[in-house]
């Protein structure tokens, strides 16, 4: 297994058109014979025909299924990809929204890439994560894979649920096994108040979580997994931290209040409380701050943010590792070739 950091700093001086020495395609691998394309990040706002050149030069092709991406569209044509039918073969990179079926998969030329790993709702879909987090706990040990809050998935595991909140009264947190941007979430105090007519996440809240000038936060970070054999993880340096609008209070008064309680983005939006900036240079303000303003923050506040950031490393790790088997092997079975398949995940985590 290998952990990357992609640092600013050296992806600056990477990815910069006008001073970068290296080719925008470089050859990699001890025969120097793979071939690499460097995306500059300026392809973002602009047409250079310099950038424009190289995806020309290699005739290089994508296509977006099921999905819509302006960002990816955006930045592949302006690096000289041309676009093809959703239908079409003749592709270097399908961006798509679905999983793609065995058949397909095992269609993959060498050359093509697609960004899905099969069965890689075992990372994504919260009560497989879950589950898998749950097996490497029995497997392992508890203590080391002790990465999540106590969790039920119901309502297969009502009665363990009950027996547990009998003992140990408390605010639970529901989320749909299969949701995202906070949809389906709010907090209870009963088990009568929960449904048992779906599919749902139940955990302990997390009652005294960190918080900045008295606001609760999350942190967004940007994964990207390239193999899960061996398991190559590259963990951007720079994320998001997500503020909630309303200030923290764990009184059962305020279960109900999803501006104070949740920290996405989606939910806060609508808040008359959300502050945004415009700012491209400002860090710190407003209900977004980048995750490299938070560590400063946090610094000055006296905390340790090298272990943070540690433990953060740490519980995505093992969070992928949880689901490595499942993923390794559909694709021993499906992916003809070892390079076809990538996955950009956006984990957040509660400090």
């Amino acid at each position: 297994m290998r952990l990357v950091l992609l640092r600013q700093d050296l992806s600056a001086k990477t990815h910069s058109v006008k001073s970068q020495k290296l080719p925008c395609v470089a050859w990699s691998g001890v025969s120097k014979r793979i071939p690499v394309l460097l995306f500059c990040a300026e392809a973002i706002v602009s047409k250079d025909v310099a950038i424009r050149s190289v995806g020309e030069k290699y005739n290089l092709a994508f296509k977006i299924v099921r999905t819509e991406s302006r960002l990816v569209r955006g930045i592949l044509v302006n690096h000289g990809f041309h676009e093809v039918h959703p239908n079409s073969n003749d592709f270097n990179l399908m961006w798509t929204g679905s999983h793609l079926k065995p058949y397909l998969l095992r269609s993959l030329q060498d050359f093509q890439k697609v960004n899905h790993f099969p069965r890689s709702f075992e990372l994504t879909r919260k009560d497989r994560l879950y589950k898998n987090i749950q097996r490497m706990q029995q497997t392992h040990g508890f203590q080391n894979f002790h990465i999540v809050p106590q969790t039920f998935v119901l309502p297969a595991e009502y009665q363990e649920f009950s027996s547990s909140f009998s003992k140990d009264k408390g605010a639970w947190i529901i989320k749909p096994v299969a949701s995202s941007r906070g949809r389906g979430i709010y907090l209870v105090s009963s088990p009568s108040q929960i449904p048992l007519d779906e599919n749902i996440l139940v955990s302990r809240y997390i009652s005294n979580p960190l918080l900045i000038d008295g606001f609760k936060f999350d942190v967004r970070l940007y994964v990207l997994v390239t193999s899960y054999d061996p398991l190559l993880i590259y963990l951007y340096e720079e994320g998001l931290a997500r503020f909630a609008t309303v200030k923290y209070d764990h009184a059962t008064a305020n279960i109900k209040n999803q501006f104070m309680h949740l920290t996405n983005y989606s939910v806060n939006k609508k808040s008359s409380d959300y502050v945004s900036c415009d700012d491209p240079e400002v860090e710190d303000y407003g209900n977004k701050w980048s995750m490299s303003a938070m560590l400063r923050y946090l610094r000055q506040e006296g905390k340790d943010t090298t272990l943070l950031m540690g433990q953060i490393e740490d519980l995505i790790v093992k969070a992928l590792l949880s689901a490595e088997i499942h993923i390794a092997t559909a694709c021993k079975m499906f992916v003809p070739h070892r390079c076809n398949c990538f996955g950009k995940t956006e984990p957040y985590t509660l400090l």
